[in-house]
């Protein structure tokens, strides 16, 4: 879908520049991924959780650094 925006470029050349990016397409498609993927974090944290709930939350096997490296957007 084309949309016309007003788009801060200082920012965007940054976000591109941050994340190894090369059109303005890809950093503002992962940008919008990354606020969703942020609003979906804050949703789940905003419940009180019980330490209960919390222990059987994660896999033992869960390694967020392996994940973080798959999720980092690579150049194209």
């Amino acid at each position: 879908m084309k949309t016309t925006l007003e788009i801060d470029e200082k920012r965007l050349r940054s976000v591109m520049a941050l994340t190894g990016l090369k059109t303005r397409r890809a950093a503002v498609d992962y940008s919008l991924a990354e606020v969703e993927r942020q609003a979906r974090v804050n949703k789940v944290m905003e419940r009180a959780w019980t330490p209960e709930q919390l222990k059987d939350v994660l896999d033992p096997r869960y390694d967020v650094v392996a994940l973080r490296e798959r999720e980092r957007p690579r150049p194209k």
